[in-house]
Order: C-alpha cells, then structure tokens, then sequence
C-alpha cells in the first residue's frame, strides 16, 4: 500500500477527459487543487485560460521537484510491472513505456512552466487555502481525495471540500475509487452531506475509474 501520495503528473487532454470539462467550463477561472507535476495549468494557460495550480510542492526549487518526479515514476513504474498492471486498463497506453514517457513529458512541461511562471503555482498545504470567497468557479481535484482515503481521514475530506466551496462554486473529483481499485469509503457520505452527483467520463485507466464526482454549494 503507497502510503503518501506520488508525483505523477496528468497532462491537459487527461484533464478534459477526467473532469468532463467542456469550452464553458474551461472559460472560467479555475483551481487545480493538489495539482503537483501535472501540466494541466501549464498548457491551460498556453491555451488562454485562466488555471491556477495549488501545492505543499511549490515551496519547492524545480530541480527538488525533478528528483523526486524520478524516484516517484520509477518506484510506479516497478509496481505497474511486477504487481498492478492487471489493475490499470492499457488502452490509454501502448504499454508500461509509453505509460511512462507521457509522465516524463507531462512532468517536464510542467517544470517549464514553472521556472517561468512561478506565480500561477501557489504553496498551498489543503485544508486550508490564501484564495479569496468565489475567486474561481470550478475547482478540480485529480487523483487526491477519495483515492488516499487510507492517508485522509473523512475530517480531512470534509474539511478540504468546505474550504474548495468557499474559493469556488463547483468542484470535480477524479476519480471516486481508492488506491485498492475499490469505491472510496467516504464517497456515499459525501454524496448524503453535500449537493453532489457522479458522472461518467470516457478516461479510465485504473479500471472501474471513469466517474467524476461533482459538488456544488
């Protein structure tokens, strides 16, 4: 059991596909809650919308960053091949490799940016935020509440989701399962404690994980 979670970074198409996201949605300020290496604020902003990152990494020089992107995809990247990749649905990639040159390149573009643009990646340590009432609309959360329900306790969900309903109007988790490849188990209380309802999306790589959870105030 992975017992913090690692920097694998997600790429702009992920994104889109992950969170249901369409031009209306994008059109808005968004926040990329727990956002580590992905390049989705990166190429988002490239794209001209207006994407704001958020991470504990972020206090963090980019060669920091690097080496532990490293260490991360290749202690993942051993698993995949000697113990999980019956879990993951290989139709997303060709094959471990390929797997693994899409995070380099994603993690790579989001270093980029980063270097040059340091103000779109904010030091963040959830549950709380620095983030004024209603300055996004949609906050998007990818591979880090429900999935590390064995790391965050309910309290620790409750409270992060409170605090994304403060700074935004919407908020959208990818996916709804935990690392075990089974439904999160805080998932059916969140959905009888807030306005919520599940989506599916067309991105599944771990198997069974092609559902968006998404809250509104």
């Amino acid at each position: 059991m992975i017992l913090r979670p690692v920097l694998l970074g997600r790429n702009f198409n992920e994104y889109v596909r992950m969170f249901n996201l369409n031009e209306d949605l994008l059109g808005n300020k968004i926040l990329d809650v727990a956002s580590g290496v992905s390049s989705f604020c990166a190429e988002g902003n490239a794209k001209g919308y207006k994407i704001t990152a958020s991470d504990k990494i972020y206090n963090l020089k980019a060669e920091e960053i690097e080496e532990r992107c490293k260490k991360d995809l290749d202690f993942m990247e051993k698993h995949l091949k000697e113990k999980f990749k019956d879990s993951f649905n290989w139709n997303e990639f060709n094959s471990i490799d390929d797997w693994k040159k899409t995070r380099e390149r994603t993690y790579k573009t989001f270093l980029e940016d980063y270097k040059i643009n340091k103000g779109r990646y904010i030091y963040t340590i959830y549950p709380k935020t620095q983030f004024k009432d209603d300055e996004f609309y949609l906050s998007v959360v990818g591979h880090f509440l429900l999935l590390y329900d064995n790391i965050f306790d309910y309290k620790f969900h409750k409270e992060t989701i409170d605090e994304l309903l403060r700074v935004s109007e919407e908020i959208r988790i990818f996916p709804v399962l935990n690392l075990k490849g089974e439904k999160s188990l805080f998932l059916d209380k969140i959905l009888n404690d807030y306005k919520a309802k599940i989506e599916k999306t067309d991105y599944e790589f771990m198997k069974g994980g092609n559902k968006v959870l998404i809250i509104r105030r």
